[in-house]
């Protein structure tokens, strides 16, 4: 593994290179026990939904963000297999001085807990509204038909992908308003999501001992309370969480708050 950086303006960047050399670009900020946040599906540390997550995060912890495999700055593979996204995150934590803790939004969420199941040194888990998928897709058709949308284009495959996959609301998708360049130019990886989704169900992380805080916000979509719920049945140190917030959402106040009284003090 290699790694170079730059500093400025009390934010350090740098690109670290995963066990199959693919480049992953990198930002720290902040101080005290370490914490790596990982993003959810098809957004870079630029495009993230929770843009100032990291600096409200950085009053109590060394916070890490990094571009996935597939979005901003980092590289990509010809070939996806879930198990270089969770190489990619291993390489983060490995420029950590001190246990850390994995933040997971969404399908970052639910990335974060493979990534567990799988032995990645993660010391905690904080985790905000991970889906699951139960059934598996062994012959990959819920790729297909997001590589069929994605050859009409990737505003085709965006729009597909937030309102039959995730389900955003019509009122929600539009106060998001229209995608980005930058959001369709990552689109291509929300094929990720679409091939390591199928076959999440919550008895499968039943091995993840680690202390797991899972937060839902109280006014989000029914199913994310029955995910929430079956983590903590399923997992032998998971403790849920609902906070006030929005579809999807809590604000970054609620969350740091939460997030710290979890893991503040780890390390």
């Amino acid at each position: 593994m290699t790694a170079t950086s730059e500093q400025f303006e009390g934010t350090s960047t740098g690109v670290v290179e995963s066990a199959d050399g693919t480049p992953i670009t990198w930002s720290r900020t902040g101080s005290g026990p370490d914490l790596v946040m990982v993003h959810c599906v098809g957004v870079s540390r630029v495009t993230t939904p929770q843009p100032t997550l990291p600096d409200a995060l950085s009053a109590h912890f060394t916070v890490w963000t990094y571009d996935r495999r597939g979005t901003g700055d980092s590289g990509n593979s010809q070939t996806y297999d879930v198990q270089r996204e969770v190489e990619d995150l291993i390489a983060v934590i490995g420029l950590a001085d001190g246990p850390v803790t994995v933040y997971g939004f969404s399908s970052g969420a639910t990335l974060a807990l493979i990534a567990a199941e799988s032995g990645a040194p993660v010391e905690r888990l904080a985790l905000l509204e991970p889906p699951l998928f139960d059934e598996p897709d062994p012959d990959h058709h819920f790729r297909s038909e997001g590589e069929r949308r994605l050859a009409e284009g990737p505003e085709v495959l965006h729009r597909w992908f937030q309102t039959e996959v995730v389900g955003v609301p019509e009122e929600v998708l539009a106060e998001l308003g229209p995608p980005s360049e930058a959001n369709l130019r990552d689109a291509p990886s929300l094929l990720h999501e679409l091939t390591f989704l199928p076959g999440t169900p919550a008895r499968r992380f039943a091995s993840v001992a680690q202390p797991t805080l899972i937060v839902a916000s109280s006014a989000t979509a029914p199913e994310m309370y029955e995910y929430a719920n079956a983590l903590e049945e399923a997992m032998p140190h998971a403790q849920v969480e609902i906070l006030p917030g929005e579809w999807h959402g809590v604000d970054d106040t609620t969350l740091t708050r939460s997030i710290s009284r979890f893991a503040g003090d780890a390390g």
